[in-house]
């Protein structure tokens, strides 16, 4: 057990969150995954690399916002941003994929593997969601099927594709959305995905059939106003709790501008079997100016957590309870955007904007002056902080 790692007997406890570990990037970090045995966390960034960090050696980490180390492994094989990341459940590959449309299965499980050689690259698929001949799209989102073999991706051609996990080769399509897919979550039976759009609309689809068999309602989630040019907000985050009743949506409402897109910070509830909202959750410390919550995922005793976004400011880690809409617990944190749960379910991670201190005022730089803005992952420990331990006497 690395020493990380809690005893397999401590209680959950989220008004006890505290920070395990901080996990620093020189570039900003858009998504986040742990590896299946929980052994590592992976995290995408803005210049298109992936930087993998053992947990069992992020305890000495200091929280320190001028780092410019990369006290981690890295993967490089994109050319622009990465936007998501998944582990396979079966630990056999990492996923990933970019701004550019490319899609990438790394083998970085394999015995003596090198990760930072190309020959982990299990296979690469590149103009993965096109949205027109020969010009790449944006991949938005990932999902994967509990057995591991089916890959769904979904981007800024509205087309949900499936893969094979296991050489990237495609399986099939899902259609019906009529505009870019932000989200999507597998439900817990391995046979239903859902995704949302940037108009609120919630497509249930049977994998079985390749068929959108209902739609969910999230258009609160959307704002389009006559002197808007472009709609915003949109579903930006999916997730099931762990019997798979509910569905949690994340987003926000009223959205004010197109400039900067404020809003306020929500999560709709839908009863999975009738389809029915069932409520509406909102930050406790929300701020008209706040953006959409961009991470979401159940705890085992039916806490919800949502990270949410906010524009080069301090945002907040929400924890519900989705059963009466109580805030159980809120955590103030940079701008965050994605969310993902430890194998032992008591621990989380969530990537985080460090300003570089400049404020964006025109002033004259060259590529070597200028510092960019940094990225920090966060483990939070989901229980009580234990004891330290009293040193030895000589």
């Amino acid at each position: 057990m690395s020493r990380l790692a809690p005893a397999p007997s401590l209680p959950l406890a989220v008004t006890r969150t505290w920070t395990q570990a901080t996990l620093k990037h020189n570039r900003q970090l858009y998504c986040c995954r742990f590896s299946a045995d929980g052994q590592f966390v992976f995290a995408g960034a803005q210049d298109g690399t992936i930087i993998r960090w053992s947990l069992a050696d992020a305890a000495s980490t200091k929280a320190d916002a001028k780092a410019t180390q990369t006290p981690g492994v890295l993967l490089k094989g994109h050319a622009t941003w990465v936007s998501g990341l998944l582990a396979t459940p079966d630990g056999s590959r990492l996923i990933s994929s970019d701004l550019h449309g490319t899609l990438i299965g790394w083998d970085v499980i394999a015995e003596n593997t090198d990760v930072a050689q190309p020959p982990n690259r299990a296979w690469t698929v590149t103009d993965a969601h096109p949205t027109k001949p020969g010009q790449p799209g944006w991949i938005r989102a990932l999902a994967i099927t509990g057995d591991s073999k089916t890959l769904a991706t979904a981007g800024t051609d509205g087309i949900i594709r499936l893969w094979a996990a296991s050489d990237g080769k495609p399986t099939g399509t899902l259609e019906g959305h009529a505009g870019d897919i932000f989200s999507l979550a597998m439900h817990p039976d391995g046979k239903t995905l859902v995704s949302g759009d940037i108009f609120g609309v919630i497509h249930q689809w049977d994998l079985s059939t390749g068929k959108s068999v209902r739609r969910f309602d999230a258009s609160q989630l959307h704002t389009r106003k006559d002197n808007f040019l472009a709609d915003v907000g949109g579903v930006r985050s999916l997730s099931f709790d762990t019997a798979g009743q509910q569905l949690a949506c994340g987003g926000m409402t009223d959205a004010k501008s197109n400039s900067f897109c404020p809003g306020n910070p929500a999560v709709l509830l839908f009863d999975f079997a009738t389809g029915k909202q069932t409520g509406l959750l909102r930050m406790k410390k929300g701020k008209a100016d706040d953006g959409p919550i961009k991470g979401l995922l159940f705890l085992e005793d039916g806490t919800l957590v949502g990270q949410g976004e906010r524009l080069h400011a301090i945002c907040s880690l929400e924890f519900w309870n989705p059963a009466d809409g109580t805030v159980l617990h809120t955590i103030d944190t940079p701008s965050g955007y994605d969310l993902d749960i430890h194998p032992d379910g008591r621990r989380i991670c969530t990537p985080v904007w460090i300003g570089n201190g400049r404020a964006g005022n025109g002033r004259h730089a060259t590529p070597e002056e200028y510092q960019p803005h940094f990225g920090h992952v966060r483990v939070y420990q989901l229980s009580e902080k234990p004891a330290p331990t009293p040193p030895k006497k000589p």
